[in-house]
């Protein structure tokens, strides 16, 4: 019984510990670089998404973002020429399997 209870709270401890990763890709320039850059980031991941405003933000977030969830988006469109800037995506990673295909 106590191997079990022990078990019980490991398995909720790694579920609670990966559902709290927080992807942060490098900035995505163009449409080339996005399945390169996401290697690194893992369904059900958070993500923290910067891309330069060439990209069509609607598009990532109907491929890249698990729409039952919340998702933010910051505008940065007037300061072009600083350093990370451009537009944000924070939301729960969840990739369209037409997209990389």
């Amino acid at each position: 019984m106590k191997i079990f209870f022990f078990l019980t709270i490991f398995c909720l401890i790694s579920n609670i510990s990966d559902a709290r990763k927080v992807c942060k890709p490098p900035i995505i320039k163009s449409e080339k670089e996005i399945f390169e850059k996401l290697k690194i980031c893992n369904e059900g991941d958070k993500l923290l998404l910067f891309f330069d405003i060439k990209l069509n933000s609607e598009d990532l977030i109907v491929n890249l973002c698990n729409l039952e969830h919340t998702i933010i988006t910051r505008d940065e469109k007037t300061i072009v020429h600083k350093r990370r800037s451009g537009l944000t995506i924070i939301c729960i990673y969840q990739p369209n399997n037409e997209l990389f295909n």
